[in-house]
């Protein structure tokens, strides 16, 4: 193995929060091995799923046939989050060379989406060198030159938060979303030109106009904006992070953007069971969306909370009339948790 570009420093961070999902990430970094060296990049896991899960997830990417492997010669990563059990792998490039570190913590508990973001975030922000943050969810297969297009759309127009094009597993022909504009009367941040045809033409300037947030699944932050507005939201636990935080930078005067030439395949919902079909939806994703709502509403549109509750309860009748009974206590208990106030992890997680 030849030297590791990695040990030049490296330009962009990119993050990935697991959850006990070890084959989800190794398919995500093999199509990272293959993407284009510039800019340069960093990989840091935070796994969420404890000892368990760690260990699967380095045996996964470290086996024969892995994207990674073991480099004797590594140093540890000089600032891992405190306390965290950790390992540096490297990506096992196509041509043989011995690739970019790809860094990997136990987080000392389940942290939640924000917080595993978070953890890597707080020890990078304290090193200099790199210029940019990619938070890339685990099951996503990015383009080659998805984060390049990302870079480059960034510095050409000025933008300190941009989306990549979310497409389906089965290919870039269809648009699954181009970012996130949040509705008041619908209670819920909709899916910018869901379903829409790739090649058909679209106004960019339009998109940007009802763009409030990338999607979480591919946010590219640079470091400048992430020193201005202050990192993800933790409280939240899942659901809502990506949009609170570009709605944040809007109020804070930053631009949100989006990079139609990034493609990112995405499977969505595989950890915890996201559906959109009601009847599918796992009963804590049913749960945080409902309390996260009222949250985010009661922070950033406050005139419309009460019209937030009414929806809630929309949605509660709508499982029942499913047969989703078990999500419709979901919901009404995400409900009463957001008026409460409740914040951070649910008990049973």
């Amino acid at each position: 193995m030849t030297q590791s570009k990695a040990e030049e420093g490296f330009g962009v961070a990119i993050v990935i929060v697991g959850y006990r999902n070890a084959d989800d990430i190794r398919v995500c970094l093999e199509a990272l091995r293959t993407a284009e060296p510039r800019p340069s990049f960093e990989i840091f896991i935070a796994e969420n799923g404890g000892p368990t899960a760690f260990d699967a997830l380095v045996d996964a990417l470290n086996r024969p046939e892995g994207p990674c492997t073991i480099d004797s010669d590594a140093q540890a990563f000089a600032r891992c989050p405190q306390g965290a059990r950790h390992l540096r792998l490297r990506l096992a490039r196509e041509d043989g060379v011995l690739g970019e570190a790809v860094n990997i913590a136990e987080m000392p508990d389940n942290l939640g989406y924000g917080g595993g973001v978070n953890a890597w975030l707080r020890p990078l922000l304290q090193m200099p060198g790199w210029s940019a943050a990619w938070v890339l969810n685990p099951d996503t297969l990015p383009a080659r030159d998805a984060l390049a297009e990302l870079q480059a759309y960034a510095s050409k127009r000025g933008k300190g938060l941009v989306g990549s094009r979310l497409v389906p597993m089965s290919g870039p022909d269809c648009v699954l979303t181009r970012g996130l504009a949040w509705s008041n009367i619908r209670a819920t941040a909709l899916a910018i030109d869901m379903n829409a045809d790739s090649s058909a033409p679209f106004d960019i300037e339009s998109v940007e106009r009802r763009l409030d947030a990338p999607s979480g699944a591919s946010v590219y932050a640079t470091r400048a904006l992430i020193e201005r507005i202050g990192l993800m939201r933790e409280d939240y636990f899942l659901y809502g992070e990506d949009l609170e935080w570009g709605v944040r930078a809007k109020k804070l005067g930053a631009t949100v953007g989006y990079a139609h030439k990034s493609i990112v395949r995405h499977i969505g919902g595989s950890t915890i069971g996201s559906s959109r079909r009601r009847r599918n939806r796992s009963t804590l994703s049913t749960y945080l969306l409902a309390r996260n709502r009222i949250l985010f509403v009661r922070e950033h549109h406050p005139g419309w909370l009460f019209w937030s509750m009414i929806v809630s309860l929309a949605e509660a009748a709508a499982y029942a009339v499913e047969g989703a009974f078990l999500n419709t206590t979901a919901e009404v208990r995400g409900l009463a948790a957001g008026l409460r106030g409740e914040t951070g992890k649910p008990i049973d997680r």
